[in-house]
């Protein structure tokens, strides 16, 4: 921290590291989280979740005269002033830190390698219409959150597949303002339910079994990178990667799933979302498959309406399609609720519906308790 200043972000090592693995990633993804939540998604995470955030994810732009802000060791520096720091300084203050969200500015793909880097996290703002950047279950993000949450997903199946659950931990760990971390802990997984966002966990891709098998999930660790921002678009590059922590056939998989995700307030507080992702088996865990989700929603309070702020509905639809096998492609259908409680905490619904004979469960229900700070 030594010697830094207020300036724009120049090149180096630690960004030139950054782009050369966005490179290697992203490339074969495409070009929002979620969410997830893919899961950042227990991230709830395929057939069945995904995440969001609150004031340090979803505040809107500031409703007064924007004042400069100090940091500590760098002075004054003036609204919309890009503030570079050291790379520990930039990642504990993304942490824990306090955001200001006068510091917000758009960061664009033309400055992908040059800026944003070693600038602490600040939370993105509301868009033109009103509509806060906040992540659904089963929707792709297409942005950078600070939040924890807790999902609890179940699948309801009839005959001799029996029902199927999950219960997942999923934390976000912002970087900087071009990097989050969003680490995905399924403790409990049972059949084979998937829980979470499709880009982030791909352990939910399991095919249903007709034996009773409890176990903890597979680890899921997905470096994500904003490509692009501004007040009303954002675009995300990140790649999944699950380890083999749990046990078969539920679980213990290797995978990698590069993806890319939107987000877009285009009219009013309407908000539409997407990405798409290519789930890679490793080790001969089978062939390659097609992950894409498109959701569309709409905010109707505000932001501090007593249990239902910011209370949004969404439907989101996740399309999974076996690269060698088109005949086995999955539909699910998700309508969901978001609601802010209070103090940064939210409650989420959603029903995920399979709309053709592949599925995980034959109806099933998902709920996120979430935490942004």
């Amino acid at each position: 921290m030594a010697g830094s200043h207020i300036h724009r972000l120049r090149g180096g090592p630690f960004a030139a590291a950054l782009a050369l693995s966005l490179s290697l990633f992203a490339g074969p993804a495409l070009a929002q989280d979620p969410s997830p939540p893919l899961p950042a998604s227990g991230i709830p995470d395929q057939s069945f979740a995904e995440t969001v955030m609150s004031t340090p994810e979803t505040t809107g732009g500031p409703t007064t005269v924007p004042q400069p802000s100090y940091y500590p060791g760098f002075g004054m520096a003036p609204p919309g002033t890009p503030v570079e720091t050291g790379l520990f300084y930039t990642m504990t203050e993304s942490i824990c830190g306090q955001p200001d969200p006068n510091t917000w500015r758009p960061l664009l793909c033309s400055t992908l390698f040059t800026e944003g880097w070693n600038e602490a996290w600040v939370p993105s703002p509301n868009g033109s219409g009103g509509a806060p950047r906040q992540g659904w279950i089963n929707a792709a993000d297409g942005n950078l959150y600070r939040l924890w949450f807790f999902t609890f997903a179940q699948a309801f199946n009839q005959g001799s597949k029996g029902n199927a659950y999950l219960g997942a931990y999923t934390i976000f760990l912002p970087f900087s303002r071009r990097l989050d971390l969003i680490v995905n802990v399924p403790f409990v997984l049972r059949n084979s339910a998937g829980s979470g966002l499709p880009f982030i966990s791909p352990g939910g891709l399991t095919m249903p079994t007709s034996k009773n098998h409890t176990t903890f999930g597979d680890l899921s660790f997905t470096p994500r990178f904003l490509l692009h921002e501004t007040k009303d678009f954002s675009l995300t590059s990140e790649v999944a990667v699950l380890t083999p922590t749990g046990n078969q056939p539920l679980a213990g998989k290797t995978a990698l799933t590069p993806a890319v995700a939107f987000w877009y307030n285009f009219a009013g507080r309407w908000v539409i979302r997407g990405g798409i992702g290519d789930y890679i088996p490793l080790g001969g865990g089978g062939s390659d498959s097609l992950i894409s989700q498109l959701a569309i929603g709409q905010t109707l309070t505000d932001h501090d309406v007593p249990l239902f702020g910011d209370f949004t509905w969404y439907v989101s639809t996740v399309v999974n399609t076996p690269l060698r096998d088109g005949q086995h492609t999955s539909v699910t259908l998700t309508p969901g609720i978001r609601t802010h409680l209070g103090r940064d905490w939210y409650f989420l619904a959603g029903l995920p519906t399979p709309l053709t004979t592949q599925r995980l469960g034959d109806i099933g229900m998902i709920f996120w308790f979430m935490k942004a700070w």
